[in-house]
Parts: C-alpha cells; structure tokens; sequence
C-alpha cells in the first residue's frame, strides 16, 4: 500500500478520474485515467524533487493534491482514521502510533509537502518506521530504543536550560559550556554535540516538551 491510498481509506475520501494514458509523477505507477500536472499543481509548487518522471497524476495521487490539510497542518493517517495534531502532541504520537499500516507528517508552517518522498515508505511496524517532516527532503527513520534515548537526553538537556538551537546545531554557547564544566558533565555536552546533521535527533529536539 502506497500513501495515497492510506489516505483514500484513512479520510474515506473520493476520486475523480483523468483521461490522459501515462505514467503518474507521484507514485510512479501506469494509468489510463490519468490528471494534467496543470490542473494539479500551481506555479508556486516546491516538491518537484520527490517526484518521479511522468506526465501525469493517477487519481489516487490526484486526491492527496485536492485537499490543503495535507501541506499545512500535521496528520496522522491509518486504516482507523485520520487526524491532525499540534506540535505538542507529535511526540507521542511518534512513541505511541496506531496499528499499521500508518503514516505521520509533522508540518512546521505547512509550506512544503515532504511526504511526497515518502510515498512508498508506509509504515508496517511500530518500533521501527519511516515517517516525514517539514524540514527534511527525505524519509526519516524512526527506531524506537534510539528515538528514546535521544528523548532521554534532550529533555535532560533542556532541564540544563541548553536551547534547542544549541541541540540541533551542536554548536554551544561559552557559557553553556561553563556551565558544564561546573556541573562536572563536558562529555554529556561533547555525547550531545555527537548527534548533530542526524535527522531523528533533530526531530526529537524539536518535538520534546518540557
């Protein structure tokens, strides 16, 4: 199951067929009642990048384009339903997910639709699963007992007051590092500047709350 079709059955939504015989940019599959690219896309559209080569959308890629939710907000879809959340709540549903099949966005301003890379990626195990985020080009791989470590030091580290920026970036202040020093714990501040340019980690950052 690709994720146009999750979300076909997550939001019960409808279809409508094309007439143009290709190959579908989206997914990547054939179809004979395929929809023109012009009427799917405006000149602002950002995500050529995810696309495959094609000349058209299927009508089950079409629908995923018909509804704004998708780019703006964060969504969780299943076979149980569809849903969106707010920032606050993504973490939990990163650890606690539906049954599969299912996938999650996390959206930051709901300008860039990343989960275009991931139409192939739904995810069939709990523990471990690929699911997107607005910053990121790419499918984000997310393993349970890593994803809880990170959360793990994150939320230490934010207890320390380290800004999140510092966490990201693993590029701390001087007087981050003083307060290290102080504390005794420079390879704790040295473990977390290890992290950095990993996508999980920066997800995590981003999605802990204290």
């Amino acid at each position: 199951m690709n994720l146009s079709k999750l979300l076909l059955i997550a939001t019960n939504g409808d279809i409508k067929k094309g007439d143009i015989a290709g190959t579908c940019v989206v997914c990547g599959a054939e179809t004979k009642s395929g929809i023109s690219l012009k009427k799917m896309v405006s000149g602002n559209f950002t995500g050529w990048n995810c696309l495959f080569s094609g000349n058209c959308m299927c009508p089950e890629c079409a629908f995923i384009f018909s509804d704004q939710t998708f780019r703006r907000r964060s969504w969780l879809a299943s076979e149980n339903g569809f849903k969106t959340f707010k920032n606050d709540e993504a973490c939990s549903i990163l650890f606690s997910p539906p049954a599969p099949p299912f996938f999650i966005h996390i959206a930051k301003i709901g300008q860039k639709q990343t989960w275009l890379c991931c139409m192939n990626s739904v995810a069939n195990n709990p523990n471990q699963y690929w699911f997107s985020h607005e910053n990121y080009d790419i499918p984000i791989l997310f393993e349970k007992n890593k994803a809880q470590l990170y959360l793990d030091m994150a939320l230490a580290a934010l207890d320390m007051k380290i800004t999140k920026t510092e966490l990201r970036t693993g590029e701390f202040k001087p007087k981050t590092w003083t307060m290290a020093y102080e504390k005794g714990c420079q390879d704790f501040l040295r473990d977390l500047g290890r992290f950095k340019r990993d996508p999980l980690w920066e997800v995590i950052v981003d999605v802990a709350r204290r």
